[in-house]
């Protein structure tokens, strides 16, 4: 990765998880600058790893060639109206707000003219497990989105969008899909209780076996049907417990919670457009 100047706005979990990715892919830590509204919170991230820290935004981001927008979406209009008289040196803009469209970004900034890319990471980025998705606008060129694809690939996996909207797919498949693996994971401790275990017996359990569960279908790269079937033989238990939960109709329930998480992020892109 190319090392530039780049300013993280914003000093929490992910953008300290992108921090410390950035670092441990040997990105030199006096490139890197730190600014947040809680002043004492980003400078303790700075002491922390040796960043920069900057008191106010015009000072963070004088010198950078990359901001990163790490703020939640109902700051972003007022980030924006602090920023926009801070970027005549045509940084390329990268934004962590969920559900924010570039289009809003550029409006709030009062520029159209600059390269952006929005991004849709998980919470499992926090531990270098993340899934990214990337989109970026007709501005950005080719080294751009290289340097961002760097940037998140070291929290996880990342994937280019051919259009914005896909965004809301991520974001119902990986943005939100970790709470639906701890709902399951919940669920198989609370039955495994009901059944006799011990609670902490029931958890590790829970967790290994989702743990092994996804490391067989990452590392044998099967169909997930297919390792689904190799262990449901017929007449046994497995069989039964599937059977139950394909009656209470499972593959229905995910498509119609993934279709309102869907749906959702688009409703929430249309509130965030407005200062």
């Amino acid at each position: 990765m190319q090392h530039k100047n780049i300013t993280f706005i914003g000093a929490g979990h992910m953008a300290t998880a992108l921090i410390r990715g950035l670092i441990a892919a040997h990105y030199p830590a006096q490139c890197i600058t730190v600014h947040d509204k809680h002043l004492e919170k980003a400078q303790t991230l700075a002491n922390e790893l040796n960043l920069h820290y900057a008191p106010n935004l015009s000072s963070a981001v004088k010198n950078a060639n990359i901001i990163v927008l790490a703020v939640k979406p109902d700051a972003i209009a007022a980030l924006c109206a602090g920023l926009k008289d801070c970027l005549s040196h045509q940084p390329l803009l990268i934004s962590v707000a969920a559900g924010v469209p570039l289009a809003n970004i550029a409006r709030f900034l009062e520029n159209n003219s600059l390269a952006m890319i929005r991004s849709m990471p998980n919470t499992p980025a926090l531990i270098g497990s993340g899934a990214t998705g990337l989109y970026a606008n007709a501005k950005t060129d080719h080294a751009a989105r290289e340097w961002a694809e760097s940037l998140f690939r070291s929290v996880g996996i990342v994937h280019w969008c051919a259009q914005e909207a896909d965004l809301d797919a991520i974001t119902a498949l990986s943005g939100s899909g970790p709470a639906y693996i701890f709902l399951v994971m919940e669920a198989m401790q609370e039955a495994a209780v009901t059944l006799g275990l011990e609670n902490a017996l029931a958890k590790t359990f829970a967790i290994q076996t989702v743990l092994g569960a996804a490391r067989m279908a990452l590392e044998t790269a099967h169909p997930i049907t297919e390792l689904r079937v190799q262990i449901t033989s017929p007449g046994g238990t497995t069989e039964k417990a599937l059977a139950i939960l394909e009656q209470g109709h499972l593959k229905s329930l995910f498509a119609e919670a993934m279709q309102g998480a869907c749906a959702h992020a688009k409703k929430l892109s249309t509130q965030h457009s407005n200062p």
